[in-house]
């Protein structure tokens, strides 16, 4: 249990070059909020000192893009590529390498740009502090970053140098990825529509046609103007004293003078009339363009500085949206205009509040219904109050969002604090929300009708509305190319050969210097911990363990949880027929968007919405940490529930599991036609997870199982069961009564809670009666049909996206291995910072790329993200092995590896994380023991012996790895004329779905 820090500071206290302005305790954070100023420098700065191990520092500028470069954008990407005193190539990839962080990184948003880095060691936090500050106030910016990371000109083959350009960039590809999902394409098309009069109406992230007009001279002004300390807002979190930040910052602020700062954003004026907006995106030639345009209207609603604002239009969000049942998200399924809501209800950009309702699945003329048909349900929403029961559910709903100790709480706390203070307004107004939700409750309370006037005044009387379309395009990619295409000959036939050999030279020497290591001498630089600054133990979730009717087990979690309580259970899905697995899949997806127990979905969503704080269903395959063979295979319900909740929360849980009904086969053909329309979308544009998943299917069951219930054949299912619901319609009902039904055994049920002493002995007594309620049956294997690859596949998924991502999975040791697991878990990390990021991302300018070792599938995952490149990446991958046997690792790089791979078992864990987490370990057999047992000979891995475990792990694996790859047709048939010998079997996922 948290405890309140003393306080140490008083309002008016000057310390190491800083004026205390405010003191003030926040209790139901357990932290007292310190704001100062640094007069000398012009830095403002605000410290949660809070009872909590997990310390943050960061440093954020507001930056307002003033054009479509993405110069924001890519200045976040340069300034973290040397600096100063740390003249480091990529030093943020080498504290990656060698940091306990718990969270490193930086974002560009629409107005500010955001610096954090976290750990729970305080030496590696000042030193990740220490290089960001010289990175951010002092970066080199050399034209080798600036054209690596935005954009340069090159041979289209290297090999031909006078022949045809092209450009490459690393941010340029990470855009155009980006681009190419339509409904990362249709928010930029809304917000900026919405706000053009503003740098809202900008690309911050950057437009990859705008991207090549950016120049190294814009790149410096802007970090001249932008990045100093009278424009920077230092927020700190955690529980290092405020007085050691302060002495940290003294002598580094020390060199600044202040300057006129930021002049601040200003609002977007408000329109007379709404306006309309078209755009269109890419689909494959093959593939229809039925049912594939996506509908929003968009309003300006507020400002998102105004906390209790915020929260009315949150709570307005969840009124109209906020589930299955609620009436603008039930009238715009029911009229059928489209299959599913895309991203609907409130939310900000930057000082502004906007609320949108989205349709994706529709036609290019169904705007003009669309609209009608929102307005009119707004009218009717207006013109009555709304039932009490629904607003304390939206009000419910709400308050989830400010009680629960999130993952990553310390970057909510910067989240919520920079949401007002570079604003100029009160960088606790939003740390403060639960005060401000009950003052809005306390509005509602005295005034029932508030909610439908606001109705009138933000949505039905609010002219600033945009109405956006965007409509697919078979010809969009193939337009886009050879426009590309056309600007490079045209600016070919500007130059003459000698200049075209110099862009190549210059290409070269780009890469050459990407791929060069850093000296040893720039590595020591940066400051660095030892091993022995290592934990000495790992960090466990301490768990108790009950027995439940059938000898179940119900875990524990000793980990505060705020009062919120957090139930998991896991259902043992060995033995299911083999006829339902592709069922699975739909079921954790339908479970609480349907009936039960008598209640239409409507009730059972009021019920949801009311008592939970939401209720979650999903699949899990892996292995026992001691047993390769041993599959462990779940279907896990989770629920949260605030407290004095929890009783009802519990019924609404009993009724999902045991009287799941799909029986109303209008309500079951609308959440089927909703899921294929999610499908469509998070399968191509999740093309690294449905790559690797595809490759993963032959290897072994859990990957079988992986991709049938999750990936490809989900898709195929869903397009089958839409289009010919009335002939399958009773094949589904009953299948997905059989999954409901077949879980029903307590045998099979494995339980893991987290929360307070009352709400455990409700869930606990609970349990009991269902347990109680159970089949008590032997859990029996049975054949999967699961065949192994007969020879490794290579494979090409062709979908509508701009650049690629390419996987491939290695056999590997299982965990069970003592020896080789904790070598492999340091040398991969050495393999993906030392080798595959310096190939595929630094020289070949994709945005990820990655080693990963995953011992419980045994399986090394070589993969890279939004990448140009497929025939050159892949090579990268194969030629891992001769990486290996080459590779100069010193005792110092094996160090670095040692403490980048631990901080996975350092993280602390947020009671949501940790309820997951302990029932993972418990059902896999990953005891604090072994655990501890692998940590050891983790930190006694030496540079010969992680070689060894790579090369053999490499040589047997690599003739037996699956290759898949995701991007559009045009660029895998242009690899595979670059691999002859060894091509990609092409398919098109989306079209051939539809043809199933």
């Amino acid at each position: 249990m948290p405890t309140m820090p003393p306080q140490a500071l008083t309002v008016g206290d000057t310390l190491d070059g800083f004026r205390v302005e405010s003191v003030t305790p926040l209790p139901f954070m357990y932290a007292i909020a310190y704001t100062l100023a640094h007069p000398a420098s012009g830095a403002r700065l605000l410290h949660l000192h809070a009872d909590d191990p997990e310390n943050l520092f960061s440093v954020s500028f507001p930056t307002p893009p003033p054009d479509d470069t993405g110069l924001p954008h890519i200045l976040e990407h340069s300034v973290l590529a040397g600096s100063q005193r740390f003249p480091v190539k990529e030093p943020f990839f080498e504290l990656i390498k060698m940091s306990m962080a718990t969270f490193i990184n930086a974002m560009t948003g629409w107005d500010c740009t955001y610096y954090p880095v976290s750990s729970t060691v305080k030496t590696d936090l000042f030193n990740l502090a220490e290089v960001y500050f010289d990175a951010v106030f002092h970066p080199l910016l050399t034209p080798q970053t600036f054209r690596r990371e935005a954009h340069h000109l090159a041979p289209a083959d290297p090999a031909h140098p006078t022949d045809g350009l092209t450009i490459n960039g690393i941010v340029y590809n990470e855009m155009k990825g980006a681009y190419s999902n339509p409904e990362a394409r249709l928010y930029r098309l809304t917000t900026r529509g919405l706000f053009p009069d503003t740098p809202y109406g900008r690309e911050s992230g950057g437009d990859p046609d705008a991207i090549p007009d950016l120049t190294y001279q814009q790149l410096q002004d802007y970090h001249r103007v932008h990045y100093h300390p009278s424009n920077a807002y230092f927020f700190l979190y955690g529980d290092i004293p405020t007085r050691e930040h302060l002495a940290f910052l003294r002598d580094r602020l020390a060199p600044f003078t202040a300057i006129p700062g930021e002049t601040g954003l200003r609002p977007q004026p408000r329109w007379a009339a709404p306006r309309t907006v078209q755009d269109v995106y890419p689909i494959e030639p093959t593939e229809p363009i039925e049912g594939k345009t996506f509908l929003v209207l968009q309003w300006l609603v507020g400002d998102a500085t105004d906390p209790a604002d915020a929260i009315r239009l949150r709570v307005l969000s969840l009124l109209l949206l906020g589930n299955e049942g609620a009436p603008l998200k039930k009238a715009v399924i029911d009229s059928h205009l489209g299959e599913d809501l895309i991203a609907s209800g409130d939310s900000s950009v930057g000082l502004e509040n906007t609320f949108r309702i989205g349709i994706k699945g529709a036609e290019p003329d169904r705007l003009d219904a669309f609209r009608d048909l929102v307005l009119a349900t707004l009218q009717r929403c207006a013109a009555d109050d709304f039932d009490p029961d629904r607003v304390d559910a939206a009000f419910h709903q709400a308050a989830y969002q400010y009680l629960e100790i999130h993952p990553m709480f310390p970057l909510h706390a910067m989240e919520h604090v920079m949401q007002s203070w570079i604003y100029g307004c009160d960088p606790l107004d939003h740390v403060r929300m639960r005060e401000h939700l009950q003052t809005v409750r306390q509005e509602y309370e005295a005034d029932r009708g508030r909610f439908g006037r606001l109705i009138r005044e933000r949505l039905l009387d609010n002219p600033h509305r945009l109405d956006a379309r965007l409509a697919p395009d078979r010809q969009w990619q193939k337009r886009k190319d050879a426009e590309l295409a056309d600007k490079m000959r045209a600016l070919r036939a500007t130059l003459t050969d000698d200049q075209a050999r110099r862009i190549a030279a210059d290409a070269a020497e780009l890469d050459r210097l990407n791929a060069a290591p850093n000296l040893p001498e720039a590595i020591a630089t940066l400051p660095q911990l030892r091993a022995a600054d290592l934990p000495p133990h790992v960090v466990h979730v301490p768990t108790s363990t009950d027995k439940l009717p059938g000898n179940a087990d119900l875990l524990r979690c000793d980990v505060f949880a705020g009062g919120v309580s957090y139930l998991h259970l896991n259902f043992d899905l060995t033995g299911l027929p083999p006829h339902l697995w592709p069922y699975v899949g739909r079921y954790a997806d339908l479970l609480s968007r349907l009936g039960a127990a008598g209640m239409d979905y409507e009730c059972m969503s009021s019920r949801i919405a009311r008592y939970t704080g939401g209720v979650g269903c999903g699949t899990s395959f892996t292995t026992a940490a001691a047993a390769p063979t041993q599959g462990v295979w779940g279907l896990r319900l989770s629920l949260k529930a605030v407290d004095d909740r929890i009783a009802p929360a519990l019924s609404v849980l009993h009724d999902l599991l045991f009287s799941v009904d799909p029986a109303d086969r209008a309500r079951l053909k609308d959440v089927l036609v909703q899921s294929r329309a999610r499908l469509r979308t998070g399968l191509v544009h999740g093309g690294s997870s449905t790559a690797a998943r595809h490759a993963a299917r032959g290897l072994d069951p859990e990957g079988y199982l992986g991709e049938l219930t999750g990936g490809l054949p989900q898709l195929d299912l869903s397009e089958r069961l839409a289009k010919r619901f009335d002939e399958l319609s009773d094949e589904a009902v009953s299948h997905l009564l059989a999954v409901r039904d077949f879980l029903l055994n307590r045998r099979r049920l494995t339980a893991c809670f987290t929360g307070a002493d009352a709400p455990y002995a409700t869930v606990r007594s609970a349990l009991t009666d269902w347990a109680s309620a159970m089949r008590d049956e032997p859990v029996e294997p049975a054949d999967l049909g699961f065949t192994p690859f007969p020879a490794p596949p290579r494979e090409g998924l062709a979908g509508p996206v701009q650049v690629a991502h390419c996987q491939m999975l290695i056999p590997a040791p299982h965990s069970c291995d003592p020896v080789n697991e904790p070598l492999l878990r340091v040398g991969s990390h050495l393999v993906s910072l030392d080798y595959i990021l310096s190939e595929v991302r630094f020289q070949g300018n994709a945005y990820g790329a990655w080693c990963r070792y995953d011992s419980a599938r045994a399986l090394l995952h070589l993969g890279s993200y939004n990448d140009p490149h497929v025939a050159r990446t892949l090579k990268v991958f194969a030629d891992t092995l001769d990486f290996v046997r080459r590779a100069p690792w010193s005792r110092e790089d094996v160090e670095r590896a040692i403490i980048g791979s631990a901080k996975y078992d350092h993280r602390p864990l947020r009671p949501a994380e940790a309820t997951g987490a302990a029932l993972y370990r418990h059902l896999t057999g990953w005891t604090p023991e072994l655990r501890e047992q692998r940590y050891e000979r983790m930190k006694a891995a030496t540079a010969p012996a992680i070689r060894e475990s790579l090369l053999a792990t490499l040589t047997a694996g690599l003739p037996q790895a699956p290759i898949c790859v995701m991007s559009n047709r045009e660029k895998l048939e242009s690899a595979n004329r670059e691999m002859p010998d060894a091509p990609l079997a092409i398919r098109d996922i989306l079209s051939n779905a539809e043809q199933g």
